[in-house]
């Protein structure tokens, strides 16, 4: 009875779906926390980023309070602090906005011109040509949209993450000058900034890489086994 109960409880775990994406935590913000005035028809206004990832890569989705594929022009990013060290007080896109514990990683991205993404590594400073980029062809990033939300896909390898790893990060909304800073914090439950080119930080939340469903199952079936072959 025992061996039979054994089998059953490997075939069950083994029997367990992979999925696309295996692990995600959703990460609400207030609406309307924009400055007065603030154009964009409401897609510069977070609403939520949902965080996930599978084995092999790490994905942002941002649900926005309005209609980027009517009004595009609004930039979507993420500050990302996975090491000690990093830049406390700029980004990739040498924007207004610092990550006052160390910014390691910078991704920022648009929604028109056929969408587009680019990926920085901070080395003692942000490279140009970034790191990786979509008008680069690089594989390793990706981007996606609806009609209010944008997905950001970045190759765990390419910011040195890994199963197990804890980072912080905080996810943006902006214009289209170089100027612009931070119009809305994910982080930030308040208004970020009072004009576009005002400087801000970053409102560090966290995240942890997560095993796929499989590797769990193999992990259940390993313990089982040892525990029959123990018997």
């Amino acid at each position: 009875m025992k061996k039979l109960l054994t089998i059953t409880a490997l075939l069950a775990l083994a029997a367990v779906p992979a999925q696309a994406s295996v692990f995600s935590v959703t990460y609400q913000d207030s609406v309307n926390d924009l400055f007065a005035g603030v154009a964009g028809n409401g897609t510069l206004d977070i609403v939520s980023v949902e965080v996930s990832n599978d084995a092999t890569d790490l994905y942002f989705k941002f649900t926005v309070n309005g209609d980027i594929v009517a009004t595009d022009w609004a930039k979507y990013m993420c500050i990302i602090d996975r090491a000690p060290g990093g830049d406390s007080s700029g980004n990739g896109w040498n924007r207004p906005i610092g990550m006052p514990s160390g910014a390691d990683t910078w991704i920022g991205s648009w929604v028109d011109g056929g969408n587009g993404m680019e990926l920085y590594n901070y080395s003692g400073g942000w490279p140009f040509p970034p790191n990786y980029a979509t008008w680069l062809g690089s594989p390793e990033i990706g981007i996606s949209k609806t009609t209010n939300t944008v997905t950001l896909r970045a190759n765990l390898s390419t910011m040195g993450l890994g199963v197990g790893d804890l980072f912080l990060f905080d996810c943006f909304s902006s214009g289209g000058g170089g100027g612009d800073g931070a119009i809305d914090s994910l982080g930030n439950p308040n208004q970020q900034v009072g004009d576009w080119g005002e400087y801000s930080v970053a409102h560090p939340l966290t995240y942890r890489i997560k095993p796929e469903p499989t590797t769990l199952s193999l992990l259940g079936i390993g313990a089982l086994l040892m525990i029959r072959r123990r018997r």
